[in-house]
């Protein structure tokens, strides 16, 4: 407990070192894993070389749309890194829908699998959602007709209107003896997310889904929230009629969440303000591989110090201001009780120059004759009351004495 109070003042004192250091690097985009089934760094080559934008058309309240939002890739602004670009969502109060075939289809089988992201809403934000779609790997799969009612097997990130902060994990799945596909939608992170989507930084967000069905969720590789498909996430409900799609393929026994198999990665989005950019998409199915690419993107722009990390923390999980008073603040405490060096008091040319150890000093001759007790009190009082008593006797015996 004693090294973590310590690590936490020295983080104090690198922060500033390490901004200066991180400012001067420069960027070197990162390799391509060739062993993830998807990784984009936005870093070379136009938009339409591996992304489609879509052409459907979108039903709502009976009007049909267009997703005719406009995406662009540009350098990140207000970055110290030269050839950096990203995604972005371009256009205000538009549908936008773009798409990208995996590398290899991603089979829920006996690994992990892993999605993470970056994600910076550059001017705040109203209303907009910033989740990716796994897309079911289906006959009928084109992604020039993307669009809201595109099958996918997880949706997964951030989404914000009406003053709500929310961190969306809906995964799909099929019963296997009915064929229904049916979502099932994680319950939100406890404590407050509104800093993630106003502070106008870019976080990262990773989702991790094990063979077991348990899953996490962790924004700038903090833990947020966790839990079981199986048995914490809410109960679920069948997809709409206009999403029920007879040729996707169903699981097989290794695949026992029910959820199939992914073909695509897309994002289907609507955006109030838009300029939301999107970088450094993984999805792979080695946590090993997703943390090298990790420290080669995210980490070495904006990876916070271990302060950071912990203060960033308490937005999510406000008990743990308790947990760093007992684990930090009692051990400094206790520290400087016992380990602090013995201090003497006072001038040494004066009478009460002495330490907390030294043996207990003679009174001031002056205070020797104040009462020490009550007892010495009440019988100071009755000498004072006999004297006072014995001089006006006196001076009644010299009045008679004058009389006469």
């Amino acid at each position: 407990m004693l090294m973590l109070a310590c690590l936490l003042v020295a983080c104090v004192f690198h922060q500033s070192s390490w901004c200066s250091t991180e400012a001067q690097s420069s960027y070197i985009s990162p390799p391509v894993p060739e062993r993830a089934h998807f990784a984009e760094s936005f870093d070379s080559g136009p938009l339409d070389r591996r992304w489609v934008r879509s052409q459907a058309v979108r039903e709502e309240d009976t009007v049909s749309l267009l997703y005719d939002g406009e995406w662009a890739i540009e350098e990140r602004e207000a970055e110290m890194h030269p050839g950096n670009k990203a995604l972005v969502m371009k256009s205000s109060g538009r549908h936008h829908a773009v798409a990208a075939y995996l590398h290899t289809p991603f089979h829920f089988r006996n690994s992990p699998l892993c999605l993470q992201y970056e994600v910076m809403f550059m001017e705040g934000v109203e209303c907009s959602g910033a989740y990716i779609k796994l897309l079911s790997l289906s006959d009928q799969l084109r992604l020039s007709q993307f669009s809201d009612v595109t099958p996918y097997s997880v949706m997964f990130g951030p989404d914000m209107c009406g003053g709500n902060h929310k961190m969306h994990l809906i995964v799909t799945v099929t019963d296997p003896l009915t064929g229904q596909r049916q979502q099932r939608h994680a319950p939100q992170p406890d404590g407050d997310l509104k800093g993630y989507f106003t502070d106008r930084k870019s976080h990262l967000y990773t989702l991790r889904l094990f063979p077991d069905g348990k899953y996490e969720i962790l924004i700038d590789l903090s833990l947020i929230s966790e839990g079981i498909l199986q048995t914490d996430m809410d109960h679920p409900t069948e997809f709409p009629q206009s999403q029920s799609i007879p040729n996707i393929k169903p699981p097989s026994q290794s695949e026992g969440l029910g959820l199939g198999s992914v073909e695509a990665l897309g994002l289907e989005l609507w955006s109030l303000r838009g300029q939301v950019m999107f970088d450094n998409i993984l999805l792979c199915n080695d946590l090993e591989l997703a943390q090298q690419w990790t420290q080669d993107t995210w980490e070495k722009r904006y990876m916070p110090s271990l302060l950071e990390r912990l203060l960033l923390a308490t937005a999510v999980r406000p008990w743990l201001w308790g947990v760093y008073v007992f684990t930090v603040g009692l051990p400094t405490i206790l520290f400087i009780s016992f380990m602090w060096p013995d201090k003497r008091f006072g001038p040494p040319d004066q009478d009460y120059y002495y330490k907390k150890s030294d043996e207990l000093q003679p009174d001031d001759p002056q205070d020797s004759e104040l009462p020490r007790s009550p007892q010495e009190y009440g019988s100071v009082r009755g000498a004072v009351a006999r004297k006072r008593d014995s001089q006006r006797a006196q001076k009644k015996s010299d009045l008679e004495l004058k009389a006469r």
